[in-house]
């Protein structure tokens, strides 16, 4: 029998599934409890930002056995994920003022950016929108500092994870505080979530999301590297500084020069598409891409805490040899993970209160029993 080491004793690997099983279950009933059960106090944030996401997470049937081999189904199951900071502004950082006008170094920094939009880093070494000096200031936006993080993932659909985290929300009592955000890409689901449970939220496109789209399309649509990076660069600095609008015109001419109709859907392989899906991309957020506003406020403006969220899940869920049963085992363990990686303890808690022995069977009472 294969064994693992838990606090210096021998548990069988099956004990440790089932017991992972049994309190993920449970932490999934306790979820649906809209207030806390812990008796902590919960301080309203100054500001407070939710920001949500998929993943992807490999599952197989239940009563199967353990086979990857689905009958030519790949397995793959999109989760929903979502974050939720409690944050603190900086001492003196009210007023009218944009704390931070102009594009960030990384930003126009060549290998950051392909590494944002997973492409080759360009050749732009003779390129004047590249900084290579190492003694030019650096300029950085510094937004709200974090205090706590708490964490939610399930497969369930988004309508059924709009009151989920809806819940989570109001348990934290972000909905008291005085700065809020709501952060994601241009998923509509997220939207979707946020027009129905936060929409008192500034919702805020992510504008790393942004980047990739305005880097996609210049290069396609630019004659070398060279001058794809000279147009990204203005571009993405213009969204930055809130001219969204001119972004999209001047990517609405070339299209015309070009005799493209952006309202006939192009091929995946047409080398337009990035420059159609971008015009796409940017009327449809526009709303949510005012960034000088948000810098004002002194809200994030990007989800880059979420995205590290995302892949600590997956260092635990996803891998070439992880598959869970679907749906309850893939659910709990999700429900586990997100209890695991929040802030507050509430794993912790929660286990230091749950009934029954670490290693025997629990008697089948309610997971909810104080």
């Amino acid at each position: 029998m294969t064994t693992e080491r838990v606090l210096g004793q021998k548990v069988p690997r099956s004990t440790i599934r089932r017991l992972a099983k049994q309190t993920g279950v449970e932490l999934a009933a306790l979820a649906q409890r809209a207030e806390r059960v812990d008796g902590k106090e919960v301080v309203v944030p100054e500001v407070a930002i939710v920001s949500c996401d998929r993943g992807r997470i490999r599952t197989r049937r239940s009563g199967h056995g353990r086979s990857v081999r689905l009958s030519g189904e790949s397995g793959w199951r999109e989760t929903k994920n979502a974050s939720f900071e409690r944050m603190v502004r900086k001492a003196g950082s009210s007023g009218e003022a944009d704390p931070c006008p102009d594009l960030p170094t990384s930003f126009r920094t060549a290998s950051h950016v392909a590494k944002i939009a997973e492409k080759p880093v360009p050749d732009v070494a003779s390129c004047p929108a590249e900084s290579t000096d190492e003694t030019s200031e650096l300029v950085r936006y510094e937004g709200p500092r974090r205090v706590l993080r708490t964490a939610v993932s399930s497969m369930a659909s988004s309508e059924a994870f709009g009151p989920m985290m809806q819940r989570e929300a109001r348990r934290r009592r972000f909905h008291e505080a005085p700065w809020r955000a709501f952060l994601g890409d241009g998923l509509a689901w997220n939207w979707s979530i946020w027009r129905k449970y936060f929409c008192a939220f500034v919702p805020i496109l992510d504008f790393i999301h942004a980047i990739e789209y305005v880097f996609a399309a210049a290069s396609a649509i630019a004659a070398g590297e060279a001058e794809a990076w000279s147009r990204h660069v203005r571009l993405i600095t213009w969204c930055w500084q809130g001219h969204v609008e001119s972004v999209i015109q001047e990517l609405c001419g070339v299209a015309q020069q070009r005799g493209l109709d952006l309202e006939i859907p192009l091929a995946e392989d047409d080398p337009h598409r990035p420059l159609a899906d971008a015009v796409r991309y940017l009327s449809n957020n526009y709303a949510r891409m005012d960034y000088p506003r948000y810098r004002r406020l002194r809200l994030p403006v990007t989800s880059a805490p979420m995205e590290s969220l995302i892949k600590q899940i997956n260092h635990r869920v996803k891998g070439t040899e992880m598959f869970w049963d679907d749906p309850a085992g893939a659910e709990a363990i999700l429900h586990l993970r997100a209890a695991a990686l929040s802030e507050d303890h509430r794993l912790d808690d929660y286990l230091s209160r749950r009934p029954g022995y670490p290693f025997v069977q629990r008697p089948q009472a309610s997971p909810l029993a104080a």
